[in-house]
């Protein structure tokens, strides 16, 4: 074969391998931007998480005042807190205060439940010493879900913002 032709092919062939190798870069890099804007700009998972975290703090709650307190004659933990709540107590069981019932209850409820699952929150019951911290809730650096239950400490007193305690249950996830 001529030394030209030959020459000709090789150069063409080399040409075809560039063009082949900036087609694949080209792919690699469009890929890439794609994968990126789609991550970026889907904030799904962050809205589902935080009405995950609103049910489980509406819930939590909704469950430690209907749990009854097997040590305390089947006293519902509402009751317990509300009595917590007065100025005076009336309710005992076996030399434990209402309070001390109650705050023993909560924590074992929470740790078998969101301390166990290693979520951050902040559990405080109004009126009462009753109130739990988990991995630094309290920071501002933290985005908050809040969840609340309102209990009545005298049911036919209504209206008198004395005459309620409230329980708020903040659940903190990273911005």
């Amino acid at each position: 074969m001529n030394k030209k032709v030959l020459e000709n092919r090789l150069g063409v062939r080399a040409q075809l391998e560039m063009i082949g190798l900036i087609i694949i870069v080209i792919i690699v890099i469009t890929s890439l931007l794609i994968f990126t804007v789609y991550k970026i700009s889907n904030p799904h998972r962050r809205i589902q998480s935080r009405y995950m975290n609103k049910a489980i703090a509406t819930n939590m709650l909704i469950s430690i005042t209907k749990t009854n307190v097997e040590e305390c004659h089947n006293i519902s933990l509402a009751e317990l807190i509300i009595d917590c709540a007065k100025t005076y107590h009336t309710i005992t069981c076996y030399d434990y205060t209402s309070c001390e019932v109650a705050n023993k209850t909560i924590f074992n409820i929470l740790n078998k439940t969101l301390i166990d699952w290693e979520m951050s929150f902040n559990l405080s019951i109004e009126k009462t010493p009753i109130s739990f911290v988990n991995l630094g809730c309290t920071s501002r650096v933290k985005e908050k879900v809040q969840g609340f239950e309102v209990l009545s400490l005298y049911p036919n007193q209504t209206g008198n913002p004395q005459s309620k305690v409230d329980i708020t249950l903040d659940i903190c996830t990273r911005r």
